[in-house]
């Protein structure tokens, strides 16, 4: 499906909807929703500074786990940074505000809400490949050294992070606890490692 918004052409691919549809059919806690509220929230933030710095992409496209930005311009690194912090903040934010909420109203799902944005914008600022951190790192070694040797810094950080997790998923499973969300996580940083910046 393809729509436009302010000028920016919106792809969804049918996986993505499918994905998407299937996690909401078979949710049993109710928390798939606000989690996706959370992540939409975080995209938005990207967004929103774009427009702001007069950037904005001409394609996004939504595939099962990832969005992919397609510019057709180069933004500097400054704008990169400043994009990339963007999303991260505003989960903050909400987390800042919806904690406030609990602490005065005492809502068990508004202080889940509060931690989920503070659980993505936290994990979306971990300094490695395919997540705002990653990009961020990539922004400001590239101030300090050449292109390539900032690749391979941010490659080989990934690396160590998806071992990290991956040694963490099998020391809890050989412990009678299984993670699968542990190991996706180590294969997708794995990836990441391989596909180009």
């Amino acid at each position: 499906m393809k729509f436009k918004l302010f000028g920016t052409e919106i792809y969804l691919s049918f996986l993505f909807m499918a994905f998407i549809t299937a996690m909401l059919a078979t949710d049993k806690t109710g928390f798939m929703l606000p989690t996706l509220f959370a992540v939409l929230m975080h995209e938005f933030g990207h967004l929103f500074i774009m427009w702001v710095l007069d950037c904005t992409p001409k394609k996004i496209k939504l595939i099962p786990a990832s969005v992919q930005i397609v510019n057709s311009f180069s933004r500097g690194y400054k704008n990169d940074i400043l994009i990339a912090l963007s999303g991260p903040c505003v989960n903050l934010l909400l987390f800042s505000v919806l904690y406030y909420n609990y602490l005065c109203f005492k809502n068990e799902f508004t202080l889940y809400f509060a931690l989920l944005n503070l659980l993505i914008g936290v994990f979306n600022l971990l300094p490695v490949k395919g997540l705002d951190g990653g990009t961020i790192l990539f922004s400001l070694l590239c101030k300090f050294t050449d292109i390539n040797r900032a690749v391979l810094i941010v490659k080989l950080i990934t690396a160590i992070f998806a071992l990290a997790v991956i040694i963490t998923a099998v020391l809890l499973t050989i412990g009678g606890k299984l993670n699968a969300s542990l190991y996706i996580i180590g294969i997708y940083l794995l990836i990441m490692c391989l596909i180009k910046i």
